[in-house]
């Protein structure tokens, strides 16, 4: 797999979204997003729309489910369909520790260090998404949206070789940051780029990652005043294909020592039922 570090991997991962999402004619939009759902096993039936009416494969990537196949829950819940790959608490440096040993920094995941002090003694939650789940993102709470960050940077892999090779992994690729204050704290909803990621978009706010790789980029922020009202359930962003999502709790919502890890989620299950 080394040989992904010879390639740029913002440029193809904007030709591939690029590529993904344009429309083909319709027999041929059909028989490959047909092809897609199969080889992924992904149950089309749970989107609002049939398969046929997909114009894309990127488009059938951000289908949207069907609110009776996805009831939200009470507490804090899911913000995505995925697998729940790790949950901890931050260390008293405050370190994460993703796998196999490898830490991050979580100032450096949020881009700020003030205002990571406040998660010092938090709680890290780092959801997968695969080609086979749906690629919204959610919001996990009911709160306030005080802040939107988005932190130029790489797009390796998410997957076991690169979380082994590249050193805080998390901190080095793009990412896409939504601050939400709710009474119990801060919590923050990071979207992390991948490879063939084409693009990262807020639902509430003019942030989309990756649309001119060729241009430099500086991080951006948007403070939100008056803040925006946000209800756990309701979609803040979208993945035009797939990668990772990290939450972070200023506070330590749940004991997370016995939560087991590849766990499959939905978006709006209770978190508090993995633990």
């Amino acid at each position: 797999m080394q040989w992904i570090s010879y390639i740029p991997k913002s440029y193809l991962s904007w030709f591939v979204g690029t590529m993904a999402n344009l429309p083909l004619p319709k027999p041929l939009s059909t028989i490959l997003v047909r092809w897609f759902a199969r080889a992924y096993k992904i149950d089309s039936s749970l989107a609002t729309r049939p398969l046929e009416s997909f114009p894309s494969i990127g488009a059938f990537f951000t289908r949207d489910l069907r609110p009776e196949v996805r009831p939200v829950g009470e507490g804090i819940v899911s913000p995505v369909d995925g697998t729940l790959r790790s949950a901890q608490d931050v260390s008293s440096v405050g370190d994460a520790t993703l796998v196999k040993g490898r830490n991050y920094s979580i100032a450096g995941l949020l881009g700020n260090e003030p205002l990571a002090a406040r998660f010092s003694n938090g709680q890290v939650w780092n959801f997968y998404l695969s080609p086979q789940d749906a690629h919204h993102i959610f919001s996990p709470v009911d709160g306030t949206i005080v802040r939107s960050v988005h932190v130029p940077g790489k797009l390796w892999p998410v997957n076991d070789w690169a979380i082994s090779a590249v050193d805080g992994l998390f901190v080095v690729n793009e990412r896409v940051i939504s601050f939400i204050e709710t009474p119990n704290g801060m919590v923050a909803v990071v979207m992390v780029g991948a490879t063939n990621v084409g693009r990262i978009a807020l639902s509430y706010a003019p942030i989309e990652t990756n649309r001119a790789p060729w241009r430099a980029h500086a991080q951006r922020a948007l403070d939100h005043c008056p803040a925006l009202p946000v209800k756990r359930g309701e979609k803040i962003g979208t993945f035009k294909m797939g990668s990772t999502v990290v939450l972070v709790f200023e506070n330590r919502p749940f004991d997370v020592s016995k939560t087991g890890m590849q766990v499959k989620v939905t978006y709006g299950s209770p978190l508090a039922a993995l633990c």
